[in-house]
């Protein structure tokens, strides 16, 4: 009978655990490759810059297809004309005539090839370089944005694993004043401080959650995807922490080759000049060649008069058509410009102003490239000291804290001397994980500068 209650409780247990682990929301594993993945799929903004090149691709064929290809164009017309009161003498009166309508289509084809046409199928390759310049640094933008927020994820988790670690030093800390209390080595004021001291590290802990909560938020609105259930959410990628072996000059010279800024502004430069190009080949000449061919119909009524008697007698109407061919023409020419109010000479103008705006914004790109390696490598080599530091003030707090426990345990510390070893390990441990944090995104900050993957 024993046997049989037991098993019978064992069953109802094994059924309540299956029916919790199913109410528990299964964890989505989310890699840092599979959010850059997601990223470049569904950005919005990255998406948006991606229909940039519809046009500029278009552009390029257009460009291309106007140097052999005519212009084509077929028209037609149809007209009609309402009949209308005429006074003809004073015997016959108004007379009221019939009306006419025509009809007629027309068939044309046109080249022109001049010097600014082929100067823009230059200027179109130029603008689809560029364009696909601003797109590469675009996706390189939004990859830097994802990383930066991935480990701002992880930072953020990390920050609940330490707030759980100070809540968990706080309850130990209760469950000791508590029992020097019992034994009349304590008082009750040691108590109250650790109770408030617990709770104030629940609030920690709560606030800690929210924080990982409103990052996973922000990570997934960065990949354009809805978020799941934010404590649902395991990040499974860890970035480990070692010595920077990178040079400061090779990076600079990798920069100032790959940076997507710098090289989206070499391809804008290179459209400028072919701006400038199309903007003197306004001043040369263009053939021109037309070739067309049509057909028209004519339909109206003429009068007819009764000549026997005189002034003339109308007697009625007969229907007329009049049909006409304009046969095929071809006409060839050359044109050259001579005047058009300077309008040329402004936009030559105004392109070697673009091109000239273009190499200093190259300029001005290069010395911002050069700081900004520069600084990031620095703040790199600094996070990657400052780890050291605190790694060991974590090592002397906890070592601290452990003989405060001890001297309060025995009786020979004060709990005021406890507080303060805590205070002290707490502090430590959380500046040593926002100096392993602070590192890596020095080293996301200087891939950014550089515009690659440098790890």
């Amino acid at each position: 009978m024993k046997a049989r209650l037991i098993l019978g409780w064992l069953l109802v247990f094994s059924l309540v655990a299956a029916i919790g682990y199913a109410q528990q929301p299964l964890a989505r594993r989310l890699g840092l490759a599979e959010a850059l993945r997601l990223a470049r799929e569904n950005n919005p903004a990255y998406r948006s810059t991606l229909n940039n090149r519809w046009g500029a691709s278009r552009e390029v064929t257009s460009s291309g297809l106007r140097l052999f290809t005519p212009s084509a164009t077929i028209s037609g017309s149809h007209g009609r004309q309402q009949g209308s009161s005429r006074y003809f003498d004073f015997l016959q009166g108004s007379v009221t005539t019939p009306g006419s309508s025509s009809l007629g289509w027309d068939l044309s084809f046109g080249y022109s090839l001049s010097g600014q046409t082929i100067a823009e199928r230059g200027l179109a390759r130029a603008e689809l370089r560029a364009t696909d310049a601003d797109i590469a640094g675009a996706g390189t933008f939004l990859e830097t944005s994802v990383r930066q927020q991935y480990l701002n994820v992880l930072q953020a988790q990390a920050q609940v694993a330490l707030a759980q670690h100070v809540l968990d030093r706080a309850t130990e800390t209760l469950n000791l004043a508590q029992a020097r209390n019992s034994v009349g080595q304590g008082t009750l004021i040691d108590v109250r401080r650790a109770q408030v001291e617990k709770g104030q590290a629940e609030v920690g802990l709560l606030r800690a959650n929210q924080t990982v909560e409103n990052q996973i938020l922000v990570l997934f609105e960065r990949l354009g995807v809805p978020a799941p259930q934010p404590g649902a959410v395991l990040l499974t990628d860890s970035f480990p922490v070692t010595a920077p072996t990178l040079n400061r000059d090779s990076l600079v010279q990798l920069a100032l080759q790959e940076n997507p800024a710098l090289v989206a502004l070499r391809a804008r430069e290179t459209s400028a000049a072919w701006g400038l190009r199309s903007a003197y080949s306004r001043f040369g000449p263009s053939l021109q060649a037309s070739l067309g061919y049509g057909k028209s119909r004519y339909y109206t009524s003429n009068a007819i008069y009764d000549k026997s008697v005189t002034p003339w007698l109308l007697t009625g109407w007969k229907d007329t058509t009049i049909a006409s061919t304009q046969p095929w023409s071809l006409t060839i020419g050359v044109q050259l410009p001579i005047f058009d109010g300077f309008q040329r000479t402004v936009g030559v103008a105004r392109a070697r102003a673009a091109q000239d705006d273009a190499r200093l914004g190259i300029r001005s790109q290069e010395l911002a490239v050069r700081a900004d390696v520069t600084a990031a490598y620095l703040a790199l080599v600094a996070a990657y000291q400052v780890i050291g530091i605190q790694q060991n003030n974590k090592t002397a707090s906890a070592e601290a804290l452990s003989l405060a426990t001890e001297r309060y345990r025995v009786g020979n510390g004060t709990f005021l001397e406890l507080l303060d070893a805590r205070v002290s390990a707490e502090q430590a441990d959380a500046a040593y994980v926002g100096a392993i944090y602070d590192y890596h995104k020095a080293y996301a900050a200087l891939e950014n500068a550089v515009g690659r993957p440098l790890r």
